[in-house]
């Protein structure tokens, strides 16, 4: 004879092993992931700074630009 029970006993054993499992596997790849951003050996330049730089770079691109064209236009190349 089949008790009723029987079937909500074996869901909830099979949830603890479920979950006891997930718990050992989450533990397994804590240290394995490819990003590591907190601990990288990156050089951690701010983004202020990259961006001043990046403007800078355009400014310097952009006057020789100016000058390149001055230097077209009056017929010294």
């Amino acid at each position: 004879m089949k008790y009723k029970a029987f079937g909500a006993i074996d869901l909830l054993i099979g949830l603890v092993i479920v979950s006891f499992i997930f718990i050992i596997g989450m533990n397994a790849f804590k240290g394995v992931s490819s990003l590591k951003i907190n601990d990288s050996p990156v050089n951690q330049q701010s983004v202020q700074e990259h961006v001043d730089q990046t403007v800078n770079e355009i400014e310097n691109i952009r006057q020789q630009t100016i000058d390149y064209n001055k230097q077209m236009l009056e017929g010294n190349y």
